[in-house]
């Protein structure tokens, strides 16, 4: 493969939108009940215009409804050197749901105003390779996507790929996908949609029903519209009955749907982080049938709306983090004589994340005591692995040899007490307590941490570690 070489890094000229125009109806936007599915309302016509890379067929970036809102981008596709034409027009399609103009008299209209950055990973008849989605998430990372859509999916677990969504996820990047479009075949499940640091993208119907078609499991993070959803035509392709748009269902569409949600939040609260801003949308969705969390809509039906209306919660810690390797940040404990106090605020993540890891300096014979506050009891335990302790898979022999302590038990407590068994780097974990089958809903918590330097009295004397 010979990709194209990569434009001068200028696209950042869209940044924010041109001075207003008189608004114009869209006289298309009847054809797409999935806006006020998801309470939607027109973006602001100036202000802040995140980037949002469609990793796709490409995107026809002179399709009217787009102008101005695709900047150059890339193909790796073999035989493609112009990422801004869509031979299959489905990239098309998922740019224009997230950002085809609304008010300017043409077509219909797009969830937000966000700039599109294309990046072809499939060839004309829809076909890609796990090289083609590792080298796009890269390039999309490296020119600074705030969220990364990828409408695609396929069977099997990729290191290279997670590898890769990790990265975009610690440089600050919504990662959002398909959940896939093979609901009733069972089976392992659709990746990248089982990755984790993903928010997977479940279609409802216009009933508001789980469509046959969407994969289920607990991956699912949040459900969108996904029946007949009608965006934005590349040029070359057959005339749409009736005008302009052409209308597709799956997953696919719903994740882009997810993705303009992503950037209204993000043009709104040009600050908060990627994390900040799926808190937001999964903790606004709204439930559907049956009550509560499930497998085939996650958090329930995404709602502009009410997101656009929630406060902003607290800053997450880094992530990726679920593991000691990973581990997010050194908790700060200047000892001295007094005991030495400390407190992390953080929320646990969704399906294969649901692990947090903070770094604590410890001497030998130090007490250390940490106290759990989570959202909902029974939902959270606290561990603390030794310095060292490796990744990997966890079984009875892997804890007897590395872990100090830890509060999971019948019933759960809320607080660990471990007395330092030697100097070193370990890693104090809070670990979502979950089935094999049960929702993973992130879950909010606090820490307080507390360290004293080990100094016992006896017969007069004073007694430390040798």
């Amino acid at each position: 493969m010979s990709p194209a070489a990569a434009p001068p890094p200028a696209p950042f000229v869209f940044e924010r939108a041109a001075a207003p125009a008189p608004a114009a109806a869209d006289p298309l936007r009847a054809a797409q009940p999935f806006l006020p599915q998801i309470n939607w309302t027109p973006p602001p016509r100036d202000g802040p215009r995140p980037l949002v890379a469609v990793l796709d067929t490409g995107v026809d970036a002179a399709a009217p409804d787009l102008a101005g809102s695709v900047v150059p981008g890339r193909s790796f596709v073999p035989g493609s050197s112009d990422a801004g034409r869509d031979p299959d027009g489905h990239g098309t399609h998922v740019a224009g749901i997230v950002a085809a103009a609304s008010g300017n008299g043409v077509g219909g209209s797009g969830v937000s105003a966000a700039r599109i950055l294309p990046v072809a990973i499939a060839d004309a008849e829809g076909r890609t390779n796990s090289r083609a989605l590792i080298r796009g998430l890269r390039y999309a990372t490296v020119r600074g996507a705030r969220v990364i859509n990828i409408s695609f999916g396929g069977r099997g677990f990729s290191a290279d790929e997670q590898a890769a969504i990790d990265a975009a996820v610690r440089a600050g990047a919504l990662v959002v996908v398909a959940a896939g479009n093979e609901g009733g075949r069972g089976g392992p499940p659709s990746y990248p949609g089982a990755y984790r640091q993903v928010v997977t993208v479940a279609a409802v119907g216009s009933s508001q029903r789980p469509l046959p078609l969407s994969e289920r499991g607990p991956q699912v993070s949040i459900a969108a519209p996904g029946e007949d959803v009608a965006s934005v035509r590349a040029r070359g392709r057959r005339p749409a009955p009736g005008g302009a748009l052409v209308a597709r269902s799956g997953t696919s569409v719903a994740a882009a749907i997810v993705s303009g949600v992503a950037a209204r939040l993000m043009a709104q609260r040009p600050g908060v982080t990627a994390g900040q801003i799926r808190a937001i949308i999964e903790s606004t969705a709204r439930d559907l049938p049956p009550a509560g969390p499930d497998s085939a809509t996650g958090a329930g039906l995404v709602d502009l709306a009410a997101a656009l209306a929630a406060p902003t919660p607290p800053p997450d810690d880094p992530e990726p983090n679920d593991d000691t390797r990973l581990a997010a940040i050194t908790v700060p404990l200047g000892l001295g004589r007094a005991p030495a106090l400390a407190a992390v605020t953080g929320r646990t993540g969704s399906w294969r994340d649901p692990r947090d890891g903070f770094r604590v300096r410890l001497s030998a014979g130090d007490i250390i005591t940490a106290q759990l506050e989570p959202a909902r009891r029974g939902t959270l335990a606290l561990a603390l692995w030794r310095p060292g302790t490796p990744t990997g898979r966890r079984d009875g022999t892997f804890g007897r040899r590395w872990l100090v302590a830890a509060s999971q038990g019948v019933p759960p407590s809320t607080a660990i007490a471990a007395i330092v068994p030697r100097t070193g780097v370990y890693t104090l974990e809070v670990r979502g307590i979950r089935g094999e089958t049960a929702y993973p809903a992130a879950t909010a918590y606090h820490v307080t941490i507390e360290v004293q330097a080990y100094r016992a009295t006896l017969a007069g004397s004073t007694m430390a570690p040798g």
